[in-house]
C-alpha cells in the first residue's frame, strides 16, 4: 500500500474523530463548520497535534464555548487577541478576561478521502473502483468504497456516517433499483437496534467489529465480513478466536484467504490444534501434533521418523498458517 498506514488504535480513534467531526457549529461571521473543536479532539481521543494536523485539516474557529458556571456550564463568546495564538472570553463568574489558545478553540474536520481511500486499502478495493469516494452518494453521509472480494463474491462496498441517526436517509437511498441488489454498508459508532433492517440484500457491518482488534496493522477481518453479507440473522459477531476451523475449512482473521484441508491425517492434526486453542494452549510440540495426526501409531517409538513437513508434504499451503516459533513447536500463523 502506498499510504502510510496508522496503528489498529489509531484508525480507530480516526473513525471516532470521523463521526464526531459531522457535527455542525458557527464561526465569528455566522459560517457554518463541520468538525470537532480541538478541545473535543483532546477529550476525546489520544492524537497527538501531529496527527491531527496530518489528518484533520484545520476549517476555522468557534464564536463561543462552554465554560464552568457554579454547579453548571455557560456559554461564552470568544473574541479575538492580538496575539495569533490565543482567543480570549469574560468569565461568566468574576467578568474577567481569561484566555484560551487557538488551537483548543480550532475546528478540525476529517480528511474523508484520505480515511476513506485507506479502509479501500484494506478491503483490496482497485484505484478504479474508487470514483465513488470523491463523488459521495449523500453528501457527508454515504460514499461507495468500491467493488470488494467477499468470499466467493464481488460486492459493493459503501461507507455510512452517523448511521444511528442519518438510517432513514440512508436506507431510502439504498433503494434506488439502479443500484447493485446486494452490498455491504460498514458503519462506526453506535449500532443500530435490531428491529430496523436493511433494504433489499444490503448487510450492515461495524469497523469495530471488522478490524481485527489483536492485530497490531490495521487489517480486515473478511470472513467477518462474509458471514455479515451471506446471513439473514442481525448483531453477528466476528470469532472469539483468531482462527476458526470448521467443515475442513482453516480460517485466521488476518488472512483473507481460507485454506480447504484435504487428507484425513490433515485434517486431524489442524483439528486438534484448533480445540487445544479454544482450551488457551497455541504452542504446541510436533510430537503431540503428530500423535493426534496418527492415532493407530500410539507410542513415540512407532512415530520415530515422522516429522510436521512429511504429515503437510504436497501442500505448502500449511507454511502459510502454521508457524515454527521455535524448534520442535508449532502454532496458528495468527498474524
Amino acid at each position: 500500500m502506498s499510504r502510510t498506514i496508522p496503528s489498529t488504535r489509531l484508525l480507530l480513534d480516526l473513525l471516532d474523530l470521523f463521526e464526531q467531526s459531522n457535527s455542525c457549529s458557527l464561526d465569528a461571521d455566522g459560517n457554518r463548520l463541520h468538525g470537532v473543536s480541538g478541545g473535543r479532539i483532546e477529550a476525546s481521543s489520544s492524537l497527538d497535534p501531529k496527527t491531527v494536523q496530518a489528518w484533520m485539516p484545520r476549517v476555522g474557529y468557534l464564536s463561543e464555548i462552554e465554560v464552568p458556571c457554579g454547579d453548571g456550564r455557560a456559554h461564552v463568546e470568544l473574541c479575538e487577541t492580538d496575539d495569533p495564538g490565543s482567543y480570549e472570553y469574560r468569565c461568566p463568574e468574576t467578568f474577567r478576561r481569561k484566555q484560551v489558545s487557538a488551537d483548543h478553540v480550532a475546528v478540525y474536520d476529517m480528511d474523508a478521502a484520505k480515511l476513506l481511500n485507506l479502509l479501500s486499502d484494506l478491503l483490496n478495493i482497485p484505484q478504479v473502483k474508487r470514483a465513488g469516494i470523491p463523488a459521495p452518494r449523500i453528501e457527508r453521509k454515504l460514499w461507495r468504497l468500491g467493488e470488494a472480494r467477499i468470499g466467493p463474491v464481488m460486492a459493493p462496498v459503501w461507507l455510512a456516517r452517523g448511521m444511528d441517526v442519518n438510517v432513514d436517509e440512508v436506507f431510502q437511498s439504498l433503494l434506488d433499483t439502479r443500484l447493485p441488489e446486494q452490498g455491504l454498508v460498514l458503519c462506526h459508532g453506535r449500532e443500530l437496534p435490531r428491529v430496523i433492517r436493511p433494504p433489499r440484500n444490503y448487510r450492515v457491518a461495524y469497523l469495530h467489529d471488522a478490524l481485527v482488534d489483536y492485530s497490531p496493522s490495521p487489517c480486515m477481518d473478511v470472513h467477518y465480513l462474509e458471514r455479515v453479507l451471506t446471513s439473514d440473522e442481525d448483531g453477528i459477531k466476528p470469532s472469539a478466536l483468531p482462527v476458526d476451523f470448521a467443515n475442513g475449512v482453516l480460517r485466521i482473521r488476518t488472512k483473507t484467504e481460507t485454506w480447504v484441508i484435504k487428507g484425513e491425517k490433515q485434517l486431524k492434526a489442524v483439528a486438534y490444534m484448533y480445540e487445544q486453542a479454544q482450551l488457551g494452549r497455541w504452542e504446541l510440540d510436533a510430537s503431540e501434533i503428530l500423535a493426534a495426526a496418527y492415532p493407530e501409531r500410539r507410542t513415540e517409538e512407532s512415530r520415530k521418523g515422522l516429522k510436521m513437513q512429511n504429515l503437510f508434504s504436497g501442500n505448502e499451503m500449511w507454511r502459510e498458517f502454521i508457524v515454527n516459533p521455535e524448534k520442535g513447536k508449532y502454532a496458528f500463523k495468527t498474524l
